[in-house]
């Protein structure tokens, strides 16, 4: 069961953690290395889908994501990219410690992103519109061995699920990797403590996905 937590502490580790999610920053705090965590982070699914480039044509779709690429943080505000790639996709979350522990698993401090890797993987932060008001992080318990799952349907990630797009450009092999920045409690040693939730970043492996041709 769900349930809402108090706002109060909270406010500067969610704007800590959308600078870092908006930064690229590696799955670090402080500069130091994560604390260990008693949680792990695996991608599910189905590893199999076809380049579908429509409306455009798989060379316009090409250089649309690669111009975007090059333009990096000047990419225009608004600027219409294709659809990202549709997929049948979990990230599991799982509590792999004896005991139960609990775990953010909504509101802005959870940043789930999807990273895509290989030739013709492109990742895109294009800048995106947001209301501005700050969405409390919501715990979920984890008994000792049980899992939270978020479903992927989209390669679509990032803050509120909106501000990371990832693309394949053509048929190939890909990679891809999730990282989740949450609070746990009880707190890792060594990590931030906010209203009694330790910020931890984990990070999958990664998940091999084919893409064959239409």
């Amino acid at each position: 069961m769900v349930r809402t937590i108090r706002a109060a502490g909270v406010a500067v580790l969610a704007a800590a953690a959308l600078a870092g999610a908006a930064a690229g920053d590696e799955p670090k705090t402080g500069g130091k290395s994560v604390p260990a965590s008693p949680l792990t982070l695996t991608i599910t699914g189905t590893p199999k889908y076809a380049f579908d480039p429509t409306p455009l044509t798989p060379e316009s779709h090409k250089k649309l994501l690669e111009d975007a690429a090059k333009k990096g943080k000047d990419f225009p505000f608004g600027a219409k990219l294709p659809p990202v790639p549709t997929v049948n996709l979990a990230v599991e979350l799982k509590n792999t410690s004896d005991r139960p522990v609990t775990v953010w698993v909504k509101g802005d401090p959870v940043i789930l992103t999807l990273n895509l890797a290989g030739k013709g993987a492109v990742n895109l932060d294009p800048p995106i519109a947001m209301t501005r008001e700050f969405r409390i992080p919501q715990d979920l318990m984890l008994e000792a061995g049980k899992s939270h799952t978020f479903a992927v349907k989209q390669l679509k990630s990032g803050t509120r699920g909106a501000t990371h797009f990832s693309y394949w450009t053509g048929p190939g092999e890909y990679d891809l990797t999730a990282t989740l920045r949450t609070g746990v409690q009880p707190a890792p040693k060594g990590a931030e403590v906010n209203d009694g939730f330790g910020t931890v970043t984990l990070t999958s492996a990664p998940f091999k996905l084919t893409v064959g041709e239409k």
